[in-house]
């Protein structure tokens, strides 16, 4: 029998079996084969967005101790200002542009600081201020600074801590508020006590200035029973 009358002979069985498959000089493929055969997929439409995980935060984010770091470090000012230096210091402060309708302190932890500055103790006394932030941001009016950092002392007892600002200051001690001097106003004090073991502390003090004019800062401390004089109270590096 010739191929081509062998060819049509098994053709015609496999009708006759009602639906089996013939090979014709080929062997099946294997299963191994049948799964390595690629699937077609359908292309995604529109936009991937990102996750909760992949989107940047502004945010300024509060550890345990009460301390804030922001996600990037903003440039220090170049030279001296009222409230602090851009080379050394215990206490590093953040700058922070805030509404120009703010009366009470906002919330700087959910803000994006544009300058970083140092400074050891807070002696601003009343006085006028301008050029901004040198080698930052010339802003002079509607701003805050967050100062943070470590200080020490000498011995347990109960201290009474004084603050004058223009405008508005709060104290926070070990995550603490301590003096309240919120607000809009000309200079003015506001005092506390805390009773405090020696020993480290940390510090935390809230600043902002609104309309242009004149502005004040000054932190002191001393032990609440006895004449002591008052002195600045100043941060350990």
């Amino acid at each position: 029998m010739s191929h081509s009358s062998l060819r049509l002979a098994l053709l015609a069985s496999a009708v006759a079996l009602g639906g089996c498959t013939v090979y014709v000089n080929n062997k099946p493929p294997s299963n191994q084969q049948q799964q390595a055969q690629p699937t077609t997929r359908q292309p995604s439409r529109g936009i991937r967005r990102p996750t909760n995980a992949q989107r940047p935060t502004t945010t300024t984010p509060t550890n345990t101790t009460g301390t804030t770091k922001p996600v990037v470090e903003p440039p220090r000012i170049n030279g001296r200002i009222a409230f602090g230096n851009g080379s050394i210091g215990a206490f590093k402060g953040y700058a922070y542009v805030i509404p120009n309708t703010t009366s009470k302190m906002p919330d700087l932890s959910t803000m994006v600081p544009f300058a970083t500055l140092l400074t050891d103790s807070f002696i601003v006394q009343r006085q006028e201020f301008s050029g901004g932030f040198p080698g930052v941001l010339a802003q002079e009016e509607w701003f805050a600074i967050r100062y943070e950092g470590p200080f020490e002392l000498a011995k347990d007892a109960s201290y009474l801590f004084k603050l004058v600002s223009d405008d508005g200051a709060i104290l926070y001690i070990d995550g603490e508020k301590v003096v309240d001097n919120d607000g809009v106003h000309v200079p003015q004090e506001a005092t506390a006590k805390k009773t405090l073991k020696a020993g480290r502390h940390q510090l935390r003090l809230d600043y902002f200035q609104g309309q242009k004019g004149t502005v004040a800062l000054a932190l002191s401390v001393t032990e609440a029973i006895g004449d002591a004089v008052p002195r600045p109270l100043v941060g350990v590096r």
